[in-house]
């Protein structure tokens, strides 16, 4: 069988985590198959990087000039693709050319557009473009793979209609947020916030992972523990929450509050296990990465009882509603003060991390490959 993967997010977060590590669970179990991954130029020289795909000789790689949400996606990719003969292909998003004719499964990360359709603020007409590509990307599809059960719930509640072949998929926890943090990584962490104490969010600042609440939980917090720090990764982006100055109208001041942007890859696993705990009260998420991430460094997590994070939870997470400022803060008050609860929340967090692999991910998408192409 021969196989075709969009790894055009090769470099991405997010999306590019989820196929950087099914390719390389994928090169780690099937040496039958073939494969033809195609990336970007400019990604080719961390495709590179990835040792163990390299020493696998049924894997190779074709760079396309066209990235996400962009003309030449219609265009230009969908011509390149035509060249590229394959039994079937894997989009790992919904970007899928509308000319596009190839048998192909699809990957649902999430349905955030759909329940939260202006918080981009584009405009009606690039919302419709966008309802209807991704409606044509899922019903065109042999076959599709969700990350989660809510997800797969979510999208069968719109008026879409999902393949025939449909399987929930979970990811996986890369392997470093298991293993021993290193002095450099730990040493680099404290330097960048002057070894405080800190609460830690990892994410986006788009409107639906609910920064205000957040924030406003905070700046009641600080009052009564002056020796911990709030720690948000990410930056500011156009039409969405600015932290910034919310904080600064909040009066959270300022020596209190740690804007770090993007953290790389290999620090992250430092930075979730020298934080006190992980607030997570994100309003959706399609599985929740950082909060399972968090867990299996050891760090507690306080998360939103709503969409996937239950699911994916279990009892690893202290769950609050993620409407309710009051309902947050008192779950931080508590992870604080209580010990006990704290370190029950730590110990049944590294146990539910350990249920997501991401080898387990790859073994149930080759399995999945296999029973599309034979119905």
């Amino acid at each position: 069988m021969i196989i075709a993967i969009d790894a055009r997010a090769w470099a991405w977060a997010g999306v590019g985590r989820y196929v950087r590590n099914l390719i390389t669970g994928l090169a780690q179990i099937d040496r039958k198959n073939t494969y033809i991954i195609l990336i970007g130029p400019e990604d080719l020289p961390l495709w590179q990087e990835n040792a163990f795909v390299q020493r696998t000789d049924n894997f190779s790689v074709k760079t396309v000039d066209s990235s996400y949400y962009t003309w030449r996606e219609q265009v230009i990719f969908w011509q390149q693709a035509k060249r590229v003969r394959a039994d079937l292909w894997h989009f790992p998003n919904f970007n899928v050319p509308v000319m596009f004719r190839q048998p192909y499964v699809v990957t649902v990360h999430d349905i955030t557009r759909f329940i939260f359709p202006g918080q981009r603020q584009q405009g009606l007409l690039k919302q419709i473009v966008y309802e209807q590509v991704f409606k044509r990307a899922v019903e065109q599809a042999v076959g599709a793979i969700f990350v989660s059960n809510a997800t797969c719930n979510e999208l069968n509640a719109l008026p879409i209609n999902a393949p025939v072949n449909t399987k929930v998929i979970y990811e996986g926890v890369e392997g470093q947020f298991y293993q021993k943090i290193s002095d450099t990584s730990r040493q680099e962490i404290e330097k960048m916030l002057n070894k405080r104490n800190y609460l830690l969010y990892v994410g986006v600042w788009m409107n639906h992972k609910n920064l205000p609440r957040l924030l406003e939980a905070y700046a009641n917090i600080a009052i009564k523990h002056k020796k911990i720090d709030l720690v948000l990764t990410g930056n500011a982006m156009p039409g969405f929450v600015d932290a910034k100055k919310l904080a600064q109208r909040l009066r959270i001041d300022a020596g209190r509050i740690k804007f770090v942007g993007h953290i790389k890859d290999q620090l992250l696993p430092a930075l979730y296990a020298g934080a006190t705990m992980l607030v997570f009260p994100s309003l959706y998420e399609g599985f929740g990465l950082p909060a399972i991430e968090a867990a299996a460094c050891g760090t507690p997590v306080i998360t939103a009882n709503v969409t996937s994070l239950p699911e994916v939870m279990g009892k690893g997470a202290a769950f609050v509603n993620p409407e309710n400022t009051a309902d947050i803060e008192r779950a931080i008050e508590l992870v604080l003060t209580d010990n006990i609860y704290r370190q029950k929340l730590i110990m049944f967090g590294r146990n539910q991390a350990k249920r997501y692999l991401w080898e387990n991910c790859a073994k149930q998408t080759l399995e999945f490959y296999q029973e599309v192409v034979k119905s």
